[in-house]
Formats: structure tokens, sequence, C-alpha cells
């Protein structure tokens, strides 16, 4: 894949400077910094939104096989579609980024809040999917023909389906969330969020996991709604930064 992708991007005009005639050892300790400094939040908020899914496959082990196995069902099938917003959220950085580079804070905003507009719609349709299938999907992951397990795959279907619900809700937000947090980064801001992303996941979200997931309280589906509610603080407080950091940038231009 690598290969491939030089020689494409080295058969281009526009791209084939950045691509050959590189200098391994010329090293500008100044750019570097600047990278590190974009790069290193940026993978901590990326992080932290992995990290606390990790936790909810490791809470569904504490409540026995058969949760945990739904847990990855849902997570699977939410990850597919969590796909889609994680394309959106590069684009968003990218078209951002331009435009904060012409100094256009007008066309940034609109640009930014079509994506986020396109994010949302692509989230309701998936989260309709989920919401209609919700019985049916998980039947995907299960063998009716073995008679030995018969009944532990039906329990994991029943689980599965009460999960995807939590997850046809939580699309919108995860979609939010991540377009959002790709807007920011090409704003090049990137160490609120990461505090944002770390309140959001491990002050709201895991605490809420962690009572609720308990098998006198709601199981596995509690474990899901506290991932439904750090995904909807990501979302409403990453947008609250967007909007004050745009407007504060037209404000100065005018």
């Amino acid at each position: 894949m690598l290969w491939y992708l030089w020689y494409l991007l080295k058969g281009k005009a526009q791209s084939k400077a950045f691509v050959t005639n590189i200098k391994f050892f010329v090293l500008d300790k100044l750019m570097l910094r600047k990278i590190i400094n974009l790069g290193a939040p940026s993978a901590m908020q990326m992080f932290f939104e992995v990290a606390i899914f990790t936790a909810a496959i490791w809470l569904s082990g504490l409540l026995g096989k058969n949760p945990q196995a739904a847990n990855q069902i849902a997570l699977n099938l939410s990850s597919m579609t969590f796909m889609v917003a994680m394309g959106l959220s590069v684009a968003s950085m990218i078209r951002v980024g331009n435009q904060k580079g012409l100094k256009q804070y007008f066309e940034l905003r609109r640009i930014a809040f079509s994506l986020f507009l396109l994010g949302t719609v692509f989230a309701i349709v998936f989260a309709l999917i989920f919401l209609i299938f919700h019985d049916y999907l998980p039947r995907i992951y299960v063998d009716f023909d073995d008679a030995i397990n018969f009944s532990d795959n039906m329990e994991v279907i029943s689980i599965a389906s009460q999960l995807l619900l939590a997850a046809a809700i939580f699309q919108i937000s995860d979609s939010i969330q991540v377009v959002v947090l790709g807007a920011l980064r090409g704003l090049q801001d990137v160490k609120f969020p990461t505090l944002i992303t770390f309140i959001s996941y491990w002050m709201i979200g895991f605490p809420i996991s962690w009572f609720l997931g308990k098998e006198d309280a709601y199981g596995s589906f509690g474990i899901w709604l506290g991932l439904l509610a750090g995904l909807t603080s990501a979302s409403i407080l990453l947008f609250i930064r967007f909007n004050y950091l745009t407007k504060k940038l037209i404000a100065q231009e005018n």
C-alpha cells in the first residue's frame, strides 16, 4: 500500500515534489516541534475515545462471555458506520485548514457547517438502519446450526439487539464530535479539545458506564449508556468550542 501510494503521488505534478528527493537526515527543529505540538494532542484525542470503547469491552467481560460477545457485535457494527464520519472528519480538517490559510472565515464556517450537516444526515440514516434492523443484524454473527450453544447464541442476540438501540442514538453524537474535532484540527486548535475529550469520556462517560453497567443495574445496556453520555458531551462541548473560535476570528477580521 505504501509503495503504491508513493507511485501515485510521484505521478502527479502537484505532489511529486513532496515524495521525491527527500532528505531524511536534514531536520528542521522548529518544524518538528510544530508537528509534535499538533500531532501529540491529536493522538491523545483518539486515544481517549478508543480507550473508553476498550474499557467497555473490559466491563462487558466482567458480566460474562455472552454480554462480551454481544458488546463485540454492537461495537463492530457501529465501528463500520463510524468510518464514514471519520472520512468526513479528515475532509473537514483539510477544508477548514485551507479556508483559515486564505483568511476566508465566513466561507470557513459555511463549509464546516455543511460538513457537520452531511455527517449528521449520514448518522441519521445509519441510526434508522440500526433501529429498524436491531433484531436482525446480530443474527449475522452467530451460527444457528450450533445446537450445543443455541441458548448462548440467543442470549447474545437478545443483548446485542438492545445495544444497537443505544448505538443508533449515539451515531449522531459520534458523527458530530469526530467531524467537529477534524474542523478544530483544521484551525490548529488541539490542546483544549484534548482536554474536552478527556473530560467527556473519562470523567463523564466512564463513571456512568461503571455504575450503570453492573449486573444489578442495567448491565451491558448501562455500559453503552455511558458511551452515549460521553460522546454526547464531547459533541456538544466541541461544537461550542468551534463556534466560539470561528466567531472570534470573524470578529477580529471586522
